[in-house]
C-alpha cells in the first residue's frame, strides 16, 4: 500500500511518503507556525506517533525557503536520514534576522552542513534530464523539474521557486503530482521537456500554497486532477476559484480540512481529511 501523509503543518508544506517497498520519505518539513498545538501538525511528533523508530529513506527538500525546512535541524537529531535531494542553488540567506520570520537559524546552519557532506546522508542533486537513472524508480517516483535552465534561470534571478523540485507518484493506476513551489516557468518548461500526457494527474499539491502567482492555466489544464491539495493557513487568503475548477471532485485546503491521507491499494483506495483545521 502506498500512503502519502499531507500535513496541516500552516503556511509551508509538509508531505510524508510510505511506498510499498517500505522506503519511507519526507518532502519539506516546516514546524515554524506550532503555536497553536490544537490545529497545526507537526511534523516531528507525527512521524514519532505513525512512524516511530523509522529510518527516512529520501528527505526531499523542495527548493531552499525556510518554510519548506524548518525543523530539519531536530529532524536530523531525531532520525537516520539515508538520502537527501538537494538543489543546486547559490542562495545566501542573514541567519541573525531569521527569528523575525519566525524561523530558526540552527535549521539552515544544519542545512549549509549537509550539502558538505558526501555520506550520512547521500546528498542528491537530480535535475530533470536523470530520468536514466533509474535507483528511485523502484518506488514509481519521477522527477519532472527542474531543467538545467531552469537551476540557470534560478541563480540569475536570485527566484529559487525556478530550481523547485516537481515530482510524480503513480501505484495501482493513480497519479500524485506534488508541485512544490513551481513557477508558470517552470511549467512550461515541464510541459515543453515531458508532453502533456505526463502531466496528467489524479491528486494535485497545488504549488506555492496555491498562489495564483504560480498558476500556469495553458498547462494546469492538462493535468485535469480529481483532487487539489492546497497547504495554506488560516488567516492567510488566495483566490481558489481556479483550483476549484481544475479539481473535478474536490479542493482540500489544510487550513480547513487539517492532514489528508491518500492511500492506495490493489483493492482499495481512498483520500481521507481529518477535518480538524
Amino acid at each position: 500500500m502506498l500512503k502519502i501523509h499531507f500535513l496541516n503543518v500552516g503556511k509551508g508544506n509538509c508531505t510524508v511518503i510510505k511506498f510499498p517497498s517500505g522506503h519511507l520519505t519526507v518532502v519539506d518539513i516546516d514546524n515554524s507556525r506550532n503555536e497553536d498545538e490544537n490545529i497545526l501538525q507537526c511534523p516531528i511528533q507525527f512521524l514519532e506517533e505513525n512512524y516511530p523508530n523509522k529510518n527516512i529513506f529520501r528527505f526531499i527538500l523542495t527548493h531552499p525557503d525556510m518554510d519548506h525546512m524548518s525543523g530539519l535541524d531536530e529532524l536530523f537529531i531525531k532520525r537516520n536520514i539515508v538520502n537527501f535531494w538537494d538543489t543546486d542553488h547559490d542562495k545566501n540567506v542573514d541567519i541573525n534576522k531569521m527569528h523575525l520570520g519566525g524561523y530558526n537559524k540552527q535549521d539552515w546552519i544544519r542545512y549549509q552542513n549537509i550539502r558538505e557532506q558526501a555520506e550520512k546522508p547521500k546528498v542528491l542533486k537530480i535535475r530533470q534530464h536523470h530520468e536514466s537513472l533509474n535507483y528511485w524508480l523502484d518506488d514509481n517516483l519521477k522527477v519532472l523539474g527542474p531543467s538545467n535552465a531552469l537551476i540557470k534561470k534560478a541563480k540569475e534571478t536570485g527566484e529559487h521557486n525556478h530550481c523547485s523540485y516537481v515530482l510524480k507518484i503513480e501505484h495501482e493506476g493513480i497519479k500524485i503530482l506534488l508541485g512544490g513551489d513551481a513557477t508558470k516557468e517552470s511549467w512550461q518548461d515541464i510541459l515543453a521537456h515531458h508532453g502533456k500526457n505526463e502531466l496528467k494527474a489524479d491528486v494535485f499539491l497545488a504549488p506555492h500554497h496555491g498562489s495564483p502567482a504560480n498558476i500556469e492555466k495553458d498547462v494546469f489544464a492538462h493535468i485535469n486532477p480529481q483532487y487539489v491539495i492546497v497547504s495554506d493557513h488560516k488567516g492567510h487568503s488566495y483566490d481558489y476559484q481556479y483550483y476549484n475548477s481544475l479539481a473535478s471532485t474536490q479542493v482540500y485546503s489544510t487550513k480547513h480540512f487539517g492532514n489528508i491521507t491518500l492511500e492506495i491499494g490493489a483493492t482499495s483506495k481512498k483520500i481521507t481529511p481529518e477535518r480538524n483545521g
